[in-house]
């Protein structure tokens, strides 16, 4: 990786990495497209208002006679889920016949064609229809006094990855001027706890403490920044492909009630439930004729216009697993998609009153190139990208300069949130308020609003990242041989085997080899006192592969293991199905099931 850096600030050293270097190269490969439908072309389509027939699609469902081809809508909608009930409840309406086009008044419908009496076609459509609790917040009569806020996700990509797959995205983000954030550290494992972090301002042990105490509980209880800006007269909306696998909603119980204004969820798991396709590791890639990722971008550009046209200010939340979680390569296949649609929003105007935020949460965080030590320095470096309108440059110049100051320094979804706070009133943000705020931080200060210049001396210690996640330390390769590392190993390995007491269905976890191991150097207050390292290890059975930090107490006490987990253990290969027999989703990752052990044992004899 060479000797140059992207971060380099008193507190903080990230060095740079090659996107091509040749440690990961082998691992970047060109995707191949993948096929709706055996590319069946949809044989409806839809626009802001309506839904319609395509001619040019007949011949592909051998319809050669119109007066026999009969289609309806079926209006549906989210029923609040029972107690014990999945957050993943529908209630259809009756089926409503049109001929070739009809206007769609509601949120969404399933639209069904028969010809010659048997049925042919099943697609669904998403719309955005102005509702009354939205309309009021129209601020046609006043001065605009709130910025939009956008922000658009794409899962499991990390900057360097971006850069490899998605250049022309790249080039038109960097044609709209926007700020690319270059030390921007992720805070935790997966999604949740680093979106949780942008959304609430808090890390996910102490979201567990305040509104989701328990694996049952919804989330309703917790204050996400969709409530602030819905409290501010803002429509909100919240909308994700791959619902199943959401991050409200995998192995958790979701929401009660809607928690935005607008909440494409429902749509998503009754569209994949019905006409899913494309499965690979269990996810959908398309619904009906079109990848999944291309009907949430097309949401995303229904719900900006008719904000846009409606001078109503929005909150919206767009989040894409669908193309890139588990995939390292295929967010290339997107990237034509990703870069006419920000090329369409500059077009209708929507930027000019909006803040644009383009972002993940994390790199790839399975898979062979996570072997590698560039590997493991992408997967906790998400990209983070944004876009102010011009005119709020131009005229916060001194705010704005922060914020690209800022995209050279160490950074954190933490920042993300009380950023985020700020767009609440943006207008706001003089010179006056940033220097008060400065004469009042304090040492413990973990967010900074990077409307403020952060600290070059800050450390990923004082960001709320701990050792295990951070990208900013120095580490030397060691000697996976040495007593420490197999020491350290050990008790990991212990460790996770005692956190699966009590699942008789989890088979008991040994060692198989050490991969690699790295030693942190620390700071002077730990000097002398502990050491930090981090080492990959396989265990069996089920071949896991996984990655741990782990703080040697080199002053040792009595009765008690001089060996202390930083972070969490992180499985950095896919596993699959191994783990069936569980419900916990962090204990997921070390469970392999005595049944698929059986199995195994007796299929080889």
């Amino acid at each position: 990786m060479g000797g140059s850096y992207v971060i380099k600030t008193e507190g903080c050293r990230i060095p740079y990495m090659d996107p091509f270097d040749p440690s990961i190269r082998q691992y970047i490969i060109k995707e191949k497209q993948f096929t709706c439908n055996n590319n069946t072309p949809p044989l409806m389509d839809s626009n802001l208002t309506s839904v319609y027939l395509k001619h040019n699609s007949l011949a592909a469902y051998n319809i050669t006679d119109l007066t026999l081809l009969k289609c309806c809508y079926s209006v549906f909608h989210r029923k609040d889920p029972s107690s014990n009930q999945a957050d993943n409840q529908i209630a259809y309406n009756k089926c409503v016949y049109f001929n070739e086009s009809t206007i769609i008044t509601d949120e969404f419908v399933r639209v069904s064609c028969t010809f010659n009496k048997s049925e042919v076609y099943k697609d669904f459509f998403s719309f955005v229809p102005l509702k009354p609790e939205v309309a009021k917040f129209s601020v046609l009569q006043a001065p605009p006094e709130k910025l939009n806020v956008l922000i658009i996700g794409l899962d499991s990509v990390s900057r360097v990855n971006f850069h490899r797959q998605m250049p022309k995205t790249l080039k038109v983000l960097q044609k709209m001027g926007a700020i690319e954030f270059l030390g921007y550290n992720k805070v935790a494992d997966n999604t949740l706890p680093n979106l949780g972090a942008i959304l609430t301002g808090m890390a996910l042990e102490e979201l567990v403490t305040t509104c989701w105490r328990k694996r049952s509980d919804r989330f309703d209880d917790c204050n996400f920044l969709w409530k602030n800006y819905s409290n501010n007269n803002y429509a909100t909306v919240f909308a994700e492909d791959s619902a199943w696998m959401g991050m409200f909603h995998y192995t958790k119980m979701g929401f009660k009630k809607q928690p935005t204004d607008y909440y494409w969820g429902p749509f998503d798991y009754a569209a994949e439930k019905n006409i899913g396709n494309a499965i690979v590791q269990q996810a959908s890639q398309c619904v009906g004729s079109r990848p999944i990722y291309q009907v949430l971008l097309h949401y995303t550009q229904k719900f900006t216009q008719v904000m846009h046209h409606n001078h109503i200010p929005y909150f919206g939340l767009f989040w894409s697993a669908s193309l890139s979680h588990n995939f390292l390569n295929k967010p290339q296949l997107g990237d034509e998609s990703y870069a006419n649609f920000f090329d369409q929003l500059q077009k209708f105007n929507i930027l000019k009153n909006t803040v644009l935020i383009f972002m993940s949460d994390h790199g790839i965080r399975f898979g062979p190139i996570r072997t590698t030590y560039q590997g493991r320095m992408e997967e906790r470096l998400p990209f983070l990208f944004t876009v102010f309108p011009t005119a709020y440059r131009e005229t916060y110049y001194q705010v704005y300069a922060n914020l690209n100051r800022n995209s050279k320094r160490l950074t954190t979804p933490f920042d993300l949130h009380e950023t985020l706070k700020d767009l609440l009133n943006p207008f706001s943000l003089n010179q006056e308020l940033l220097n008060i705020r400065i004469l009042n931080r304090t040492v413990t200060k973990r967010g900074y609003s990077l409307f403020e210049p952060i600290p070059t001396n800050r450390t990923c210690e004082a960001a709320g990242i701990s050792v295990h996640w951070c990208t900013c330390q120095n580490s030397t390769v060691v000697d996976i041989n040495s007593s420490a590392v197999v020491d350290a190993t050990t008790f990991l390995v212990q460790y996770m085997n005692k956190q699966l007491d009590g699942y008789a269905d989890c088979a008991k976890l040994t060692l198989v080899d050490i991969s690699n191991a790295r030693l942190h150097a620390n700071n002077d207050e730990l000097k002398g006192s502990t050491e930090d390292y981090t080492i990959a290890f396989r265990t069996a059975p089920g071949d896991g592969h996984f990655e741990a930090t782990v703080r040697c107490n080199l002053i040792k006490k009595s009765n008690k293991s001089h060996f202390d987990i930083i972070g969490t253990i992180s499985r950095i290969n896919l596993y699959g199905n191994q783990s069936a027999c569980i419900t916990d989703f962090n204990l997921k990752l070390y469970c392999y099931c005595t049944e698929q052990l059986y199995e195994q044992l007796t299929s080889t004899n």
